[in-house]
C-alpha cells in the first residue's frame, strides 16, 4: 500500500523552473534542493538558514520592539503576537510535515506552501485584531499590518512563482529593527544577504527568488511605516 508521502507526491506537478538545475533531487514529479549539508559551507547555510527562518526572525524582532518601546503591557501584546502569529502556525505546519502533508518545515515545493499561508495569514489577522481592540504598542501593531500585508502579496506571487519569504522576512524585520534601535542597529543589515546566501546555497532558491524577496520585504515595511508611523 502507498504510503501518504506516494500519495502526496503523484499530485505534485511536474514544473522545475523553481529550483537550479545543479545538485537537483526528486520528490515525486517536483524537483527540490539540496536534501541534507555535505560540505561545510552547506552545514554552515543550513544553520543559517535556520537562525534566519521567518519565525525566528520574527520572534528576535519582537524582543527588541518591546524591549525599545515603553507602552506598558508591550511584553503581554508581544507574547500574544507570538502565541497566535508564529507559534500556532509554526506547530500547524509541523503537524502537516508530520503526516505527511509536506514534504519538509521549509516547504520547498512551491504547490504545498498554499494551505500553511493560509493558517498563517488567517492567525496573523486574528492577532492584530486583538491588538488593535487593545491598544498595542504602535510598533507591534506596525509589524502585524506590514506581515499580513507582505504575507497576501507573498501569496499571491507563489501561485505562480517560488519567492523567498526568508529574505523577505529579514528585509521587512530589519526595517523596524532600525526604526526602533536606530543607526546603531545598523550592523543587522548584514543578515540578509548572509540569508540570502544560505538559500541558495541550499538549492532552496534562485538568486532572483532572494533578490525578489528583499524587494518585496523592504517595499512593504517602508510603506507600513510611512502610512502608519510609530
Amino acid at each position: 500500500m502507498d504510503s501518504r508521502m506516494d500519495k502526496v507526491n503523484r499530485d505534485l506537478s511536474n514544473r522545475t523552473e523553481d529550483v537550479p538545475r545543479d545538485r537537483r533531487f526528486k520528490i515525486g514529479e517536483e524537483v527540490v534542493g539540496v536534501e541534507k549539508p555535505t560540505t561545510r559551507s552547506e552545514a554552515l547555510a543550513f544553520w543559517v538558514s535556520n537562525l534566519g527562518s521567518p519565525p525566528v526572525v520574527v520572534l528576535i524582532t519582537l524582543v527588541i520592539l518591546a524591549a525599545h518601546t515603553s507602552p506598558p503591557g508591550r511584553w503581554v501584546w508581544a507574547g500574544v503576537y507570538t502565541g497566535l502569529a508564529i507559534v500556532f502556525p509554526t506547530a500547524f505546519l509541523i503537524a502537516l510535515v508530520k503526516r505527511g502533508k509536506v514534504t519538509d518545515i521549509d516547504v520547498q515545493l512551491r504547490r504545498q506552501r498554499y494551505l500553511p499561508f493560509i493558517v498563517t495569514l488567517s492567525s496573523a489577522a486574528v492577532a492584530l485584531a486583538f491588538m488593535l481592540l487593545g491598544n498595542a504598542p504602535r510598533s507591534l501593531i506596525q509589524l502585524a499590518c506590514a506581515s499580513i500585508v507582505q504575507g497576501l502579496l507573498a501569496f499571491a506571487i507563489t501561485l505562480r512563482w517560488k519567492i523567498s519569504l526568508h529574505t523577505s522576512t529579514a528585509a521587512g524585520m530589519v526595517i523596524l529593527i532600525l526604526e526602533a534601535v536606530g543607526p546603531l542597529a545598523a550592523p543587522v543589515l548584514i543578515a540578509i544577504p548572509f540569508i540570502a546566501w544560505s538559500r541558495v546555497k541550499l538549492r532552496r532558491h534562485t538568486p532572483l527568488q532572494t533578490i525578489a524577496g528583499m524587494g518585496l520585504g523592504f517595499a512593504t515595511f517602508l510603506t507600513t511605516i510611512y502610512f502608519l508611523p510609530a
